[in-house]
């Protein structure tokens, strides 16, 4: 291990500045671990900050007197830190937490036609987006969406959707990109 990296890590302790500087260099590999991982309700920058924590761990625990190297070291770290959140996140006792909502004695009445009143406000506008969506079609690509919604048949025998295969097409990756939107 070089002098420098060395020096680089064991200030990385207590500097914020060397601490960044050393991620900074240490990310392609965070986003090659982090790659895989996907969990609800935790962004990239959540897990961006997993692996700044196991990094902290790393740096305090990492000994490069050996001539050990810190890269294979760290991507140790990273991957046992991130199974524990993993870990903590699956863990049936505290996925019951997760789905929890509190309420008191008194609000528990109402509780139901709330969620049924946000479920009918959900469901209206899904109806104006889904709207809104269809006039963004061209007229091939509305007619194609519809074929393909409606037809009951394998979309290789379809002779409407062969023919609008490219049209259909266009509509898929329209409906992706608006669902992407906010």
């Amino acid at each position: 291990m070089k002098a420098t990296e060395l020096t680089l890590i064991n200030e990385a302790i207590t500097n914020s500045t060397a601490f960044s500087q050393l991620f900074k260099q240490y990310r392609p590999l965070v986003l090659t671990v982090l790659r895989p991982y996907h969990l609800r309700d935790f962004s990239h920058e959540d897990w961006l900050q997993e692996a700044r924590i196991a990094m902290l761990k790393a740096i305090t625990r990492y000994d490069g007197s050996r001539g050990s190297q810190f890269g294979p070291y760290y991507r140790m770290v990273l991957q046992s830190h991130l199974r524990s959140v993993l870990r903590k996140h699956f863990a049936h006792k505290r996925r019951i937490d997760a789905t929890a909502i509190p309420v008191e004695d008194s609000a528990l009445e109402s509780l139901q036609e709330r969620l049924a009143l946000r479920s009918y406000e959900d469901g209206l506008l899904m109806r104006i987006e889904f709207a809104q969506f269809l006039a963004r079609l061209s007229p091939l690509e509305y007619e194609a969406f519809e074929a393909a919604v409606i037809s009951q048949t394998d979309s290789s025998e379809d002779p409407l959707l062969q023919r609008h295969r490219r049209a259909l097409e266009r509509s898929r990756i329209k409906i992706l990109k608006f669902s992407r939107e906010e």
